[in-house]
């Protein structure tokens, strides 16, 4: 293992995780950054934390790959706001922050709060780095979080100001990069046999059945399956507004944008359909109007690769816990 500084193995590890962009608000890891620059990285200042983030989390979006937003300690909390919109849509994000070190806590240091807490709201995992000899396996647990399972923000607070204090320092390091991990999804899980063929007898049966496509099936890349299961089976396909793409507006089984801000044919067919099939959506308020469509007692078939997204539990008789990939 080689004596290297905590800035070179942040670089080596954006790079090993094929990170293209940083955005960010200076100033932060400094030194960090300067070693980018042989990678070819691109870095870009942005005039604000929140906008660090929202940028981050539109290449996030349009990527499949982690986006990565920088603040230094002051302007934490504006980017633990922005972190919102990118959690709420799933989006993989990395965000670093600096923070005090333990020699300043506690002492009224410059603009100086408690603000790690603020994080945990927004983010799936968050963790501080308070030794650069942890910087290692966290990045690499953060990369994880981000994009595995149903992805999100991960979180890492580095001690100092400016996280030099972990930055600067030289030991001995390795990086830890795990190109599984790069991008999402990162694994596809297997369904159970049983609950596959208790899915499609069920949609066999329905009468009215109709498919309600969400966020998951675009970051997992299920676009195709999903138009080819409706074409098969006839079924109509409505979309969350995050699905929107995947299916075009042209095609004869679309029906549109359900729930809330949406189309009212979409909703309409929803609400008339004798069972509606979820796949990689949460069911949250928005895409169901405040969980008013589909009726309550409709039976629901709900495909997600998370069992907390099921917001509306009480109208939901069986579940399939899996993947949003259908073949």
């Amino acid at each position: 293992m080689a004596k290297m500084s905590g800035s070179r193995l942040f670089a080596e590890v954006m790079h090993g995780y094929g990170v293209t962009h940083v955005f960010y608000v200076p100033t932060i890891l400094m030194r960090a950054l300067a070693e980018m620059d042989e990678f070819g990285i691109r870095k870009i200042m942005t005039h604000g934390e929140k906008a660090a983030a929202y940028m981050a989390d539109g290449y996030a979006r349009a990527s499949g790959k982690p986006g990565v937003c920088m603040a230094q300690q002051i302007g934490a909390s504006n980017l633990a706001a922005g972190l919102r919109d990118g959690f709420l849509a799933c989006s993989p994000m990395l965000a670093i922050t600096g923070g005090s070190a333990p020699g300043t806590r506690y002492r009224h240091a410059y603009q100086e709060v408690e603000d790690v807490g603020q994080f945990g709201a927004v983010t799936k995992f968050s963790a501080q780095v308070d030794d650069v000899k942890r910087l290692p396996d966290l990045l690499r647990q953060a990369f994880r979080a981000a994009t595995s399972g149903a992805p999100g923000p991960a979180h890492l607070r580095l001690a100092s100001l400016h996280g030099g204090a972990i930055a600067d320092m030289e030991t001995d390091l390795a990086p830890m990069v795990e190109e599984q991990f790069a991008r999402v999804p990162a694994f596809r899980p297997q369904p159970e046999p049983d609950r596959v063929r208790e899915a499609i007898a069920l949609l066999a049966k329905a009468q009215r059945p109709i498919i309600v496509a969400g966020g998951g099936v675009v970051s997992s890349g299920a676009q195709a399956e999903v138009v080819e299961l409706a074409e098969k089976l006839q079924i109509p396909v409505a979309t969350s507004l995050h699905a929107k793409a995947a299916l075009l507006d042209r095609h004869p089984l679309a029906v549109g944008v359900v729930g809330t801000y949406s189309r009212s044919c979409a909703n309409k067919a929803v609400a008339e359909a004798d069972l509606v099939f979820f796949v990689g959506s949460h069911t949250g308020g928005q895409v169901t109007v405040g969980w008013n469509v589909p009726a309550v007692g409709t039976p629901v078939i709900q495909l997600d690769i998370d069992a907390r997204n099921s917001a509306g539990t009480i109208r939901i008789r069986l579940r399939c816990w899996e993947t949003p990939k259908l073949r």
